[in-house]
């Protein structure tokens, strides 16, 4: 990696696009222009005009990409996230929790990013715990910093780093401070960690929250953490002064090593969470659904290639606080290749529609 490129938590860039915000300093946007303010109101940097885009596609992931550099064995980029579009009113607090993850087992050169945040189709702001030299800061040790960055080409900026434990229970958040005509306006830090944020103003609405792994340079599976996943819990959405129902969509964009994101808890009662697998799970899930209250639905499950999976206990497993779902009439065929295919039918014998995903394995 040249010394003179940065890879952000919104991909790679020159580094004289990478600023760090200086202690007591806002992030302003008013008319159009990114400029560092004290808290004072005096002007400590202008760093120009901003790029804007359409508004209506999120920026990420499609502007993040690998260096101009020789492709490494496994992939890059955002690895698996989940998404959310808020509904209409805008997104007034996000937090999520999770521990810092133990280390990787080796060492590659490799930088990973894990974050909650929120963007539109110009700017991502995100709390970000992050391992590995992004080439401006960090190494073969966790830290956290906050950004608000461009896609590729364009603007960063970031808070200090500062160095966490594995084990350390973090708490990303941002919230929304003020809204008028010159824009919305935002804080966000890592809680109850001193100097790990910083605000932004006068700029235009973020919209979409996701829960994201991004990574880059890795070249085997045990160059992710040494654990199975992360667990983003305790996750709290607010749109003005309601929490709403937060139905995630799970991407899992590369799974070379297995990864892949498995939502539970979904519905603003529970607040919801998301895990993000590092490698594959001892179990399979497949598909999403919904059943009504009262009903029934039926799904098959076929396997192809060579012999079979193995006898499969499948169950329809909830995403949301419910009642109970029973699944029923679970069963086999075999086709005329010698495949097994399963049928297995969810009764929902509560009051409520659920949303559902199948959960199974060998035995």
């Amino acid at each position: 990696m040249a010394e003179e490129v940065v890879i952000t938590p919104g991909g790679v860039r020159p580094r004289v696009l990478v600023h760090e915000m200086q202690p007591d300093s806002i992030l302003d946007g008013t008319d159009g222009r990114h400029r560092m303010l004290h808290r004072s109101g005096a002007e400590l940097a202008d760093f120009g005009v901003i790029e804007s885009r359409a508004e209506g596609i999120p920026l990420m992931p499609a502007n993040v990409a690998i260096p101009p550099t020789t492709e490494p064995a496994l992939g890059s980029g955002w690895i698996t996230y989940a998404y959310w579009n808020r509904p209409s009113a805008p997104i007034s607090s996000f937090s999520t929790t999770w521990a810092v993850p133990p280390g990787p087992s080796t060492q590659s050169g490799q930088l990973i990013y894990l974050f909650n945040g929120i963007q539109n189709s110009t700017m991502i702001y995100q709390p970000v715990l992050q391992w590995g030299n992004n080439g401006a800061f960090g190494g073969n040790y966790w830290c956290v910093a906050t950004w608000y960055a461009d896609g590729q080409h364009g603007q960063a900026f970031h808070s200090s780093p500062i160095t966490v434990q594995s084990g350390t229970v973090l708490t990303g958040i941002m919230t929304l401070t003020s809204q008028s005509s010159q824009g919305f306006s935002y804080n966000g830090s890592f809680q109850g960690i001193s100097n790990s944020g910083y605000a932004i103003q006068n700029v235009p609405e973020l919209w979409q929250a996701v829960q994201t792994l991004e990574a880059y340079y890795l070249t085997k599976c045990s160059d992710y953490p040494n654990t199975g996943k992360t667990a983003m819990s305790s996750i709290s959405i607010q749109t003005g002064t309601t929490q709403p129902d937060v139905v995630w969509t799970p991407v899992n964009a590369v799974t070379d090593c297995g990864q892949h994101t498995l939502l539970f808890d979904q519905g603003a009662a529970a607040h919801g969470e998301v895990d993000i697998w590092y490698r594959g799970a001892p179990y399979w899930t497949v598909g999403t659904g919904t059943v009504s209250a009262g009903g029934t639905t039926t799904w098959w499950f076929t396997w192809g290639g060579n012999g079979d999976v193995g006898p499969q206990l499948i169950q329809a497993e909830p995403i949301q606080t419910s009642d109970v779902l029973w699944t029923t009439q679970v069963g086999e065929v075999l086709d005329s290749n010698g495949h097994l295919g399963y049928r297995a039918s969810v009764h929902n014998q509560g009051s409520s529609a659920v949303q559902f995903q199948w959960r199974g394995g060998g035995f």
